[in-house]
C-alpha cells in the first residue's frame, strides 16, 4: 500500500528472526503432533487415482508413456514417475520428504506474499500459522495428489508477478511465466486461455518492458503449444487434456434421475449413453463405440491398469468424449435443470472445509475431535455429515435449506466479500491510488486466478470443488490479511485523531 517505506526486495528480512522461528516452529511441532495422532502419507493414489498412469509403466516405459499421454497434462505424472523409477524401494519416504519440503516452502512463500502486499507482520504471522496447522493443509500434505504442488506454484507465481512489476527484467519475466508453465503441466484448469490472457495483460501494462515480457512469454509458450499440437496430431484434440468431453457428462446427464433420463432418451433428446455414468470402465460402452486397433504402446492399448482401475488414456475413450458432449449440449438446451443441480452442488461443496474429502475419510478418524472443532470455529460448519450420501438423504427428505449448516458458512459469506473488496481496489481509481504498482499487479493476478479457476471448476465439476478451492486458499487468506490490516489501520488512525482532538 502507498505510504511509508518501500518494502525490501526480500520482505521476509523485515519480519524478524523471532517471527520466522515461530512460524517454522509451528510447522514442525504441528507435523509432529499430527504424526503422533496417526497421520501418515497416503500412497493409495498411485494405485487408484485416474490421473496417474500405470505405476508399472512408470518403472518400465515412462518416457514413451508420457509422450502418448493425452488424458492429463504430463507434469505430475513426470514427477511421480521419476520418483517411482529412481527410488523403487523407498519412493514412499521420498514423496513424504518432498511434500514436507513443499509444506515448509508454503509457510515462507505465504509470509512473503502477505508482506509484499502490505499485510502487517503480526497479522501475516498469525494467518500463516492458522493455515499451516489446519487439518486440510496437513491432509493434503500427506497424500500423493497435485493440489499441494499447485498451491506452492500459485504462491510463487504471485510473488514473481509482484517482483516483475517492482523491477522488470528478463529473469523475472521468465520466472513468472515458468510458474504458469508448471501450473499448466500439472493441472488442466490452467488453460491456454488463462496463459494468453495474463501474457497479453502484462505485455500491455508493462510498457517500459514490453519487449522483455513478450519475448519471455513467447519462449515459454513454445513448449506449451508443442504439446497441444502433439495431441492434435496424435489424438485430434488441441488440448493438454482430453477429459473435458466426458467431464461434461458429470454436470449434465449424471445429474438426471432415472425417470428423467429414460424420458429424455424416449424423446430422442439424448442417446442411451446417458444411462452410463461418465468415467465408467470401457467394457460398459460395448456396442456404442468402434474398437481401436492395437498400437503396441501399453499406455494406449490397456483397458485397465496393473492396479485394476480403468485406463482412461485408451484412445477408445476419445469417441465417448464426442458422444458425451453431444448429450451434454442437448441437456443444457432442453433440460437445463440438470445442469442447475450440478452448479448448486458445486457451490455447496466449494465452501466445505478443506478436510471434508472422501480421500481423507480414514485419516480424519485419527484427528476427528480437533478437525471438528477447527471446522466449527474457522469454517462455521455447524453440522457434520459423515458421508455425502447423508447429505443426499437430507435433500431428498425436503430439508434443502438445512444443508447450509453442513457447509462452511463463514467461507460462503466472506469469500465473495473478499473478492468484491479486492476487485474494488483494482477497478476504482480512488482505491488504486492506495497501492503501489507491484502490489496492484499481484492483487489483479490473484483475483483473476480465483475467478478463472472457480468459474471453470464449478461449471465442469460437482463433487470435489473444495479440493479445487484449496490451492486458492492462499490467495483468499492474503485478501483476508489485507482487509484485517486495513481495518486495524483505520481504527488506529481514528484513535490517533481522537487523541489529538482531546489534547
Amino acid at each position: 500500500m502507498n505510504g511509508g517505506n518501500q518494502p525490501a526486495d526480500f520482505p521476509l528480512a523485515s519480519l524478524g528472526r523471532a517471527r520466522l522461528l515461530l512460524v517454522a516452529g509451528a510447522f514442525v511441532v504441528s507435523r509432529l503432533l499430527y504424526y503422533l495422532a496417526g497421520i501418515r502419507f497416503d500412497l493409495s493414489p498411485l494405485a487408484n487415482h485416474w490421473q496417474l498412469i500405470d505405476p508399472q509403466l512408470m518403472r518400465t516405459d515412462l518416457l514413451r508413456s508420457l509422450f502418448y499421454l493425452h488424458m492429463q497434462p504430463p507434469g505430475f505424472n513426470l514427477l511421480v514417475g521419476l520418483v517411482v523409477k529412481l527410488f523403487p524401494d523407498v519412493y514412499g519416504a521420498v514423496f513424504q520428504a518432498v511434500y514436507l519440503t513443499i509444506g515448509l516452502a508454503v509457510c515462507f512463500l505465504l509470509l512473503w506474499l502477505f508482506l509484499a502486499l502490505g499485510v502487517t507482520c503480526n497479522i501475516a504471522t498469525a494467518l500463516t500459522i492458522l493455515f499451516v496447522i489446519s487439518p486440510g493443509c496437513v491432509l493434503f500434505e500427506n497424500i500423493l495428489a497435485y493440489e499441494y504442488i499447485v498451491l506452492l506454484l500459485l504462491l510463487l507465481a504471485a510473488i514473481c508477478c509482484s517482483r516483475l512489476y517492482r523491477s522488470a527484467s528478463r529473469a523475472r519475466a521468465l520466472g513468472f511465466f515458468a510458474c504458469l508453465f508448471c501450473l499448466m503441466m500439472i493441472r488442466n484448469q490452467f488453460h491456454l486461455i488463462y496463459y494468453l490472457a495474463i501474457a497479453a495483460a502484462m505485455t500491455w501494462t508493462l510498457a517500459s518492458a514490453r519487449r522483455t515480457v513478450l519475448e519471455s512469454a513467447a519462449v515459454v509458450l513454445i513448449p506449451i503449444l508443442a504439446l497441444h499440437v502433439k495431441n492434435w496430431i496424435l489424438f485430434g484434440a488441441f488440448s493438454l487434456s482430453t477429459w473435458a468431453g466426458m467431464a461434461t457428462g458429470v454436470v449434465t446427464t449424471f445429474q438426471l434421475t432415472s425417470a428423467e433420463c429414460e424420458q429424455l432418451i424416449k424423446q430422442g433428446v439424448v442417446s442411451p449413453l446417458a444411462r452410463i455414468p461418465p468415467f465408467s470402465p470401457l467394457s460398459d460402452y460395448r456396442g456404442m463405440i468402434q474398437p481401436i486397433p492395437a498400437t503396441g504402446i501399453p499406455v494406449l492399448d490397456a483397458e485397465t491398469t496393473s492396479t485394476g482401475h480403468p485406463n482412461f488414456n485408451n484412445p477408445a475413450y476419445l469417441q465417448l468424449h464426442t458422444l458425451y458432449i453431444a448429450n451434454s449440449r442437448a441437456v443444457v438446451l432442453h433440460y437445463p435443470v440438470a445442469f442447475a443441480r450440478s452448479v448448486a452442488i458445486a457451490w455447496f461443496t466449494y465452501f466445505l472445509p478443506t478436510s471434508e474429502m472422501h480421500y481423507f475419510d480414514k485419516s480424519r478418524l485419527n484427528i476427528a475431535r480437533f478437525e471438528r472443532a477447527f471446522n466449527i470455529i474457522v469454517f462455521g460448519q455447524l453440522r457434520h455429515a459423515a458421508d455425502r450420501k447423508d447429505l443426499r438423504a437430507i435433500k431428498a427428505a425436503g430439508n434443502t435449506f438445512s444443508l447450509v449448516l453442513y457447509t462452511g458458512i463463514f467461507p460462503m459469506l466472506l469469500l465473495p466479500v473478499l473478492v468484491i473488496w479486492g476487485s474494488a481496489q483494482c477497478l476504482l481509481a480512488s482505491r488504486r491510488l492506495r497501492w503501489r504498482r507491484e502490489q496492484l499487479a499481484a492483487l489483479v493476478f490473484m483475483l483473476f486466478t480465483i475467478l478463472f479457476v472457480t468459474a471453470l471448476s464449478n461449471s465442469i465439476s460437482t463433487f470435489e470443488n473444495n479440493r479445487y478451492r484449496f490451492p486458492l486458499d492462499g490467495f483468499y487468506l492474503a485478501l483476508a490479511g489485507l482487509v484485517i490490516t486495513r481495518i486495524v489501520s483505520a481504527r488506529r488512525e481514528s484513535r490517533t485523531a481522537e487523541s489529538r482532538l482531546s489534547q
